[in-house]
């Protein structure tokens, strides 16, 4: 066969999440919900990243500062801040759910190989992106979820269920 095969059209509704002088691009597989932000519960000698512990549909799950993750200053607290809940991807039962801090309102997005590119001399190293992009001339960060599940489970952070909290 002589000529060159394509691969189909493929196209990824995705969410872009704002945080603080960053935006993250996940699909919206990843994301179980976004909502309004709540104070969470404190945890005593948390990482500086882990900003406590959120009750969420009879959960209580972890709620951390991507940035401070990456060594940044954590984002402001914000009448317009939100919180997306991701799924966990890794299969821990430990871990189905965490929560990241957002500065503003995510937006849908559909992703194909038109409109995302790659940023082939990525600026600053951050060690829970796992690519740098460019999205209609953007700079995105696409999360490297399993080294994030991985520093909140080696934190020794765990889901549990709000009735067993209470008990």
């Amino acid at each position: 066969m002589s000529e060159v095969e394509t691969l189909p059209d493929i196209t990824v509704r995705s969410q872009l999440i704002p945080l603080a002088d960053m935006r993250l691009l996940l699909p919206t597989t990843c994301i179980a919900e976004i909502v309004s932000w709540q104070t969470p519960q404190p945890v005593d000698d948390a990482p500086e990243w882990l900003l406590g512990m959120m009750h969420w549909r009879g959960l209580e799950i972890p709620l951390v500062s991507f940035e401070a993750a990456n060594g940044q200053p954590k984002g402001e607290i914000t009448r317009r801040g939100r919180v997306a809940v991701l799924n966990g991807i890794g299969g821990d039962p430990e871990l189905p759910f965490y929560a990241v801090q957002v500065q503003g309102i995510p937006h849908l997005t559909l992703i194909d190989q038109t409109n995302l590119g790659v940023i082939s001399e990525p600026g600053e190293f951050l060690p829970l992106v796992l690519e740098r992009a460019t999205l209609q001339e953007q700079e995105v960060l696409i999360p490297d979820q399993d080294k994030l599940e991985y520093l909140i489970k080696s934190a020794g952070i765990r889901v549990s269920s709000l009735d067993a909290v209470d008990d």
